[in-house]
């Protein structure tokens, strides 16, 4: 009997919830708050030392503009969901990323997906001031008084702040971006499930659900006009590179046939 895998459980992007809910949390995140003048004004930024947080991940989130870096590792698929995901696959089972050594180090100078190059930061609502704001995961072992980088300079942000400040601003955008060209897909009815059964080398079966991959035979069948207008989005490229990332899965099952 194969192990089911479901990937539809693994992405989320949600950067929409309140700062400081406890329910609806981003991925990675156990505590985030807002960055405070006060609070925070000797606390201090560490570069990561390993990628452990994200080693209970088996999809990571993507943005359109990473599919072109991203295919050349990963399968690409979009996590089921009112409006799918796209998300980078580093794991053939739930709750673990094959691209992490034993160090927490992430493997084979493979493209480190943004979602993960932005913890512990990340932008959220704040329904008061209805306005983003910068918030850090408490819960990091990145944070402390001893760190590299301070989060405040007399009582202003510091650069590094202001840095991250704009590294998640870009992020949104992305994700703006992102969200239109998944809509655009679903309205054109291009997304379609795979749910898939992988074979490994020791005799056992891997059954993948809960995630789609785009149609190419419904793509091919799209009106001259669409294809047109998504040249000029600069769309086409981003469905090839989908297309060509389900060659990947072979990579997922190199990295786990040393595991078994």
């Amino acid at each position: 009997m194969a192990n089911t895998t479901d990937i539809s459980s693994s992405p989320s992007m949600t950067n929409g919830a309140a700062a400081g809910a406890e329910n609806a949390l981003p991925m990675f995140y156990g505590a985030p708050r807002p960055l405070d003048r006060q609070r925070d004004a000797k606390m201090k930024i560490s570069r990561p030392s390993n990628f452990r947080f994200a080693g209970n991940s088996n999809a990571i989130p993507l943005l359109i503009d990473e599919f072109p870096m991203a295919a050349a590792y990963y399968p690409i698929v979009f996590a089921a969901g009112p409006l799918p995901i796209p998300a980078a696959v580093v794991g053939l089972k739930n709750d673990t990323n094959l691209f992490l050594d034993k160090e927490g180090r992430w493997l084979n100078g493979a493209y480190l997906p943004a979602y993960v190059r932005r913890y512990p930061f990340i932008l959220m609502d704040d329904p008061v001031q209805k306005q983003f704001v910068l918030c850090i995961d408490d819960a990091t072992d990145m944070l402390s008084e001893t760190g590299e980088y301070t989060l405040f300079e007399n009582g202003e942000p510091s650069p590094f702040t202001k840095s991250a400040m704009e590294f998640c601003a870009a992020l949104r955008q992305q994700g703006d971006a992102t969200d239109e060209f998944v809509k655009a897909l679903k309205e054109h009815d291009l997304l379609m499930s795979n749910d898939a059964q992988i074979d490994l080398r020791d005799g056992t079966k891997l059954q993948l659900s809960g995630f789609l991959v785009i149609n190419p035979e419904k793509f091919d069948a799209l009106p001259d006009n669409i294809i047109l207008q998504w040249r000029k989005k600069g769309w086409l490229g981003l469905v090839y590179a989908q297309l060509l990332s389900s060659h990947r899965w072979n990579n997922l099952v190199d990295l786990l046939n040393p595991q078994r």
